[in-house]
C-alpha cells in the first residue's frame, strides 16, 4: 500500500451525549407584540404548521445558503431556527445527543440539497439564529425585520473551530493516525481549523495509538474518534491493537455513550472484534488483517441513500469512481444490540455507498450502524487520489460523516414536542 500525504479520507464528523448536557431546549413562543411588529408588507395567510388557536402569523422569511466551513460546499439537512435565548453549550465530553427540542408551533427550516433554506419568522427584533448540522453549530445574534431577508453566506456558514464567545461549536475530534490515510488533511480541506483536530501520532507506529486508546479518560474526552487505515501489527514490536481488551472496552463504551467512531480500510479489525456481527468483511478470519487487500482496486460508485444521492447530484457528482479500495465488504447483517436507553434492539447497518469492481456486483463500501447512543462508520476506501481539491469520494464521505453525527433519535436532528 501507499501513504497518500495530501488527499485523504474526508469522513467522520458528529457527536452524541447525556440529556443533562444536551443541546435540547424549548424556545419560548413569540411574546406579546408579535402582531404589531409585523408592520406593512407582512405576508398574509401564512401560519405556523400546527394551526389551531396557537397559530401565529408569519411576518417574513429568512433565506440563504448553508455552507461548509470552507465556504464553498453546500450543506444539506442543516437545521435552522430562531430563539430568544442563547442555547446552552454542548458538553465537551462524549454525551448522548438528545436532539433539539422545539415547542409545538416553533418554526424551523432544513436546508435542501443545494444548501438553500427558507425560515419563516413570526417576531421582529433581536433574536438568536441557530444553524447546526450534527456536532457543528453556529449561533448568531441578528435583528429580524418584517418582510423577506436574504442572509449572506458567512452568517449561516458552519464554523471551523469551537469559539464559545462567538457561538461556534465543532465536534471534539481525535485522529489516531495510521500509516496510509491522512484524514486530517481532508478535514482541513473541508475548512476545519488545524487547531480543532487532535492528531495522535508517533515515529514508532502504534505506540501513541495504544497510549490513547487504552486511556478511557482521553477517549471519552472526544466526540469523534478516527481510526484511519494502517497496520499496527507492523513493524515489530507492535502488537495487534484491535485484540486489546482494554481498547475494545473503551471503544464500545465510547460509542454506547454517544461517540462516533470512524474506521477505514485495513483497520476493519477494530470493528470486527469490538462490534462483531454487523459487517461481513471479505476474506477476514481470526488472523489480524487477513481481510486486507494485497492490491488496490477502483470501483464504480452507486450512492444508495436518496438524500446523499440528491446532495451529490446537486454538486454535479452523480457519477464517480471509488478509487483505491483495499478491503471489501461481502454484506451487512441484522444484529442484536441496544438503543440509547439500553433496551434490546436489532440494527441492520445502513449502506450509504456501494461499489462495483470490474463490472461485478455492487458491494457495500460505506456503511454505518448504531449501538447505544452512538454510531460506527466504516469505509473500504481512502479519499484518493491526492489533490488539493476535495475529490468526489471525499465529498461522499463528508456527506455521510455529517449525517451520522445527527442525533440518533431523529433523522433531522430536531424533535417537535
Amino acid at each position: 500500500m501507499y501513504r497518500f500525504t495530501s488527499a485523504v479520507l474526508l469522513s467522520c464528523l458528529v457527536a452524541c451525549g447525556s440529556s443533562s448536557s444536551s443541546r435540547a431546549f424549548d424556545p419560548a413562543p413569540a411574546g406579546p407584540g408579535a402582531e404589531s411588529d409585523a408592520g406593512p408588507g407582512a405576508p398574509a395567510g401564512d401560519f405556523s404548521p400546527d394551526g389551531g388557536a396557537s397559530a401565529t402569523a408569519v411576518i417574513g422569511h429568512l433565506r440563504g445558503t448553508v455552507r461548509a466551513p470552507n465556504g464553498t460546499i453546500p450543506i444539506a439537512g442543516a437545521l435552522l431556527y430562531l430563539s430568544k435565548d442563547k442555547p446552552a453549550p454542548t458538553s465537551t465530553k462524549v454525551y448522548c445527543d438528545q436532539c433539539v427540542h422545539l415547542a409545538a408551533g416553533q418554526l424551523h427550516a432544513l436546508s435542501d440539497a443545494t444548501g438553500a433554506y427558507d425560515l419563516p419568522v413570526t417576531t421582529a427584533g433581536k433574536q438568536y439564529l441557530v444553524i447546526q448540522k450534527g456536532g457543528f453549530r453556529a449561533v448568531r445574534e441578528i435583528t429580524v425585520k418584517a418582510g423577506d431577508t436574504t442572509l449572506n453566506d458567512p452568517t449561516t456558514q458552519l464554523p471551523s473551530k469551537t469559539q464559545p464567545d462567538v457561538g461556534d461549536e465543532v465536534p471534539r475530534m481525535t485522529v489516531v493516525h495510521g500509516q496510509y490515510d491522512d484524514i486530517e488533511s481532508s478535514l482541513m480541506k473541508l475548512g476545519i481549523d488545524p487547531s480543532a483536530i487532535d492528531v495522535v501520532e508517533s515515529a514508532l507506529i502504534g505506540v501513541a495509538a495504544k497510549e490513547f486508546l487504552t486511556d478511557a479518560t482521553r477517549v471519552n474526552d472526544r466526540h469523534i474518534v478516527f481510526l484511519p487505515c494502517g497496520d499496527y501489527t507492523q513493524p515489530a514490536p507492535n502488537t495487534d491493537l484491535s485484540t486489546d481488551p482494554a481498547i475494545q472496552a473503551n471503544l464500545k463504551a465510547f460509542v454506547e455513550a454517544g461517540g462516533r467512531l470512524y474506521v477505514t480500510d485495513w483497520h476493519y479489525d477494530f470493528i470486527a472484534r469490538t462490534f462483531p456481527g454487523f459487517i461481513d468483511f471479505a476474506g477476514a478470519s481470526q488472523t489480524a488483517c487477513s481481510g486486507c487487500g494485497h492490491t488496490d482496486y477502483d470501483a464504480a460508485a452507486s450512492v444508495t441513500d436518496p438524500a446523499l444521492a440528491s446532495w451529490m447530484t446537486a454538486q454535479s457528482l452523480g457519477s464517480f469512481t471509488l478509487q483505491r479500495n483495499y478491503t471489501g465488504i461481502d454484506g451487512v447483517n441484522a444484529t442484536a444490540t441496544t438503543d440509547a436507553a439500553g433496551a434490546p434492539k436489532t440494527v441492520t447497518p445502513k449502506v450509504w455507498v456501494s461499489g462495483s469492481k470490474a463490472n461485478g456486483p455492487a458491494k457495500p463500501a460505506t456503511v454505518s450502524f448504531e449501538q447505544g447512543c452512538g454510531r460506527v462508520l466504516f469505509s473500504t476506501y481512502h479519499t484518493e487520489p491526492s489533490t488539493l481539491a476535495l475529490t468526489p469520494q471525499e465529498r461522499a464521505l463528508l456527506g455521510v460523516l455529517l449525517e451520522v453525527n445527527v442525533c440518533t433519535a431523529s433523522e433531522t436532528g430536531v424533535v417537535v414536542n
